[in-house]
């Protein structure tokens, strides 16, 4: 009976580590359907087998012992087993324990990756600053200030270096491409990422498929011209290749130089690269020419359908620009009628078609526009003009307020306007004064009356007066009467004094030296000219003047002077100095000759036609050839014949 007892516990352990063995198999099983690298698998792998060769051991020894220690070997039997089903729930995902979490690799990763993880990681302020890369993919994540392992818990900002794709302003040194082969040129484009090349084609026999001409080389940027020159054979037939997912330099430049015309399709397509060939109407087949044009079909792209972007917040509009490779600018203006910060309008609708590198323009409202709290007129002026605002400015007299601060306005401080609205501000002139009558007052009296008054006043003189003394005002800027704002400007003009008066004496008969120095004496400017015509009276002596007797001391007298006696001149002509058929030059001649020779005399010269001696002095001229008396004073007619 004890025999049996003992066989039937002895079963009961068997039982137990048969549960445990099977347990940890199945678990061994799904850790090994579940690895993805051998490398970081193995050393789980070899802890695994361990554990095993353990539980092998572990039922040997057992068995040997046929039961004893019986309650730890149960123990550890039920250890084993929670261990192996603990661990396949957790490698199956079925439960999971709560462990600390790390800031992640990003490198290399789409912006769209980011955005996923950001929306579980709320608390993380991630921020985003892009830069040109040649090495990285547009919108790929080039570089993070906080690198694993890193706890995410501990972590408040996170900067991510966000590629922009290539600087096509960047410059570089462009070698000579000339002598090198086409396909060698078309790859050093690629890979330097230039986007402005253009090929021409020559047809020779020699250099085929050669660049043979350049234009634009040295440092210069990547988006500068580069005209290349490619030397191609006659055109023939020729077996069209498949262009899909080349570019469309690569497949144009082709076609080009085979001599081929070339037309382009556009459509979207979610698995070939913008600006690649999706498709083409001939490939692998012979064509000529003259005669077949290739169409190629080219992709715009992976086809974004534009959202509701109207009811969509600005964030998410980033987002959603960034993570679908597009560009965008904002405009913002104030709007009554959208909340502050929603979509005012957008170039693109629901629905639009849009691929990578589409341009997509949002106005934002900045809400309500709020009248400013007042300070300055200035200041509301350019606030205004910033933001398109009609206003009216109006002045008027205050006795509180300064002069140029505002006293009222049409919208209080913080009110909505609205878009029609016109502000009307209302602005100080300071305080109204009456302009005395400062005429005939004294300069210390209108100083002490501007002074009580609190305007400004400025003097000139205004020269002499008949009854006015020196320093008594005779005329003033601003009417008697006239309300002004205090601290404005009169000016008052100031008698200089009374005038003198001067007895001018008769010059008539007086030199012109005697006249001069009797002026200078009394006080009065003397002002000579000579009379018309001449006299017996001696040259410089007055003969009329314009005013005599009581003048104004620092008055003008006009005197005229006698011209003198007339001079007689004896002017010889010589037939010599007569221009033989050339009336226009006898005249030029002698008009030189008689003005230089007799001052005072005039000349009046004319043309008599004449049937010979063209050039010559007329019978009836007053002025002949041979001697002439010539009179200052007098006139004489000089006549020449003319044809």
């Amino acid at each position: 009976m004890r025999k049996e007892n003992k066989e039937k516990r002895f079963k009961v352990y068997k039982i137990f580590l048969w549960i445990a063995l099977l347990s940890f198999l199945i678990y061994l099983y799904i850790e090994l359907k579940n690895y993805t690298s051998f490398l970081n698998f193995l050393p789980k792998l070899l802890g695994l087998f361990v554990i095993l060769l353990f539980i092998l051991c572990f039922i040997i020894s057992s068995i040997k012992n046929e039961g004893k220690n019986k309650f730890f070997i149960i123990l550890g039997c039920i250890f084993l087993t929670f261990y192996s089903v603990f661990n396949s729930l957790l490698t199956l995902n079925i439960i999971s324990l709560p462990t600390d979490e790390y800031i992640p690799n990003f490198y290399n990763l789409s912006i769209n990756k980011v955005n996923e993880w950001k929306k579980e990681h709320s608390n993380i302020n991630i921020i985003e600053v892009y830069e040109f890369r040649d090495d990285i993919k547009k919108y790929y994540v080039a570089g993070q200030d906080i690198t694993p392992p890193t706890l995410a818990k501990d972590v408040k900002d996170l900067t991510l270096t966000i590629s922009n794709g290539p600087d096509y302003n960047k410059e570089i040194v462009i070698p000579s491409f000339i002598g090198l082969k086409y396909n060698e040129v078309i790859k050093y484009i690629e890979e330097n990422f230039l986007n402005n090349v253009t090929f021409k084609y020559t047809q020779t026999e020699d250099n085929i498929d050669t660049i043979i001409d350049q234009e634009g080389s040295g440092t210069q940027r990547r988006s500068d011209p580069i005209i290349l020159t490619v030397a191609t054979k006659e055109k023939a037939e020729i077996s069209i290749p498949d262009f899909k997912n080349k570019s469309l330099l690569y497949a144009k430049s082709w076609l080009e130089k085979s001599g081929f015309k070339v037309e382009t399709t556009y459509e979207f397509n979610d698995t070939i690269d913008k600006d690649f060939i999706i498709n083409q109407n001939y490939k692998n087949e012979i064509k000529n020419p003259d005669e077949d044009i290739i169409i190629l079909t080219v992709s715009k792209g992976k086809v974004t359908v534009v959202p509701d972007i109207a009811n969509m917040k600005v964030d998410d509009i980033n987002n959603w620009v960034i993570e679908n490779g597009l560009k965008i600018s904002y405009d913002e203006v104030y709007n009554d009628d959208i909340k502050m910060g929603d979509v005012v309008s957008s170039n693109l609708k629901k629905g639009d078609k849009v691929s990578s590198g589409d341009k997509i323009e949002i106005t934002i409202s900045k809400g309500n526009l709020k009248m400013i709290e007042l300070s300055d007129i200035n200041d509301f002026i350019n606030w205004a003009k910033n933001n398109n605002i009609e206003y009216d400015i109006k002045y008027e007299y205050s006795d509180t307020v300064k002069k140029d601060n505002i006293i009222s306005c049409s919208h209080k401080t913080g009110s909505t306007i609205k878009v029609d609205d016109t502000i009307i501000i209302t602005v100080s002139k300071g305080k109204s004064v009456k302009v005395p009558n400062f005429i005939n007052k004294s300069k210390n009296d209108i100083q002490n009356t501007c002074k009580t008054l609190n305007i400004d006043c400025s003097f000139k003189y205004g020269g002499t007066t008949e009854k006015t003394a020196k320093d008594i005002a005779i005329n003033q800027s601003k009417k008697a009467s006239t309300i002004i704002s205090e601290g404005t400007n009169v000016l008052i003009t100031l008698s200089s004094g009374i005038i003198e008066k001067i007895n001018v004496p008769d010059f008539t008969g007086k030199s012109k030296n005697e006249i001069t120095n009797t002026c200078k004496k009394i006080g009065v400017n003397c002002n000579f000219k000579y009379a018309n015509g001449y006299s017996n009276t001696e040259k410089d002596i007055a003969v009329s003047q314009n005013t005599k007797g009581n003048v104004n001391k620092g008055s003008t007298i006009t005197i005229s002077l006698s011209n003198g006696p007339a001079k007689t001149y004896t002017i010889i002509i010589d037939a010599n100095q007569l221009s033989s058929g050339n009336a226009n030059a006898t005249k030029n001649t002698l008009e030189a000759k008689l003005k230089n020779a007799c001052p005072g005399v005039t000349f009046k010269f004319t043309y008599q036609k004449a049937n010979s001696g063209i050039g010559y002095l007329a019978p009836n001229s007053e002025v002949k050839v041979g001697s002439n008396k010539l009179v200052q004073g007098k006139t004489y007619n000089v006549i020449i014949n003319s044809n």
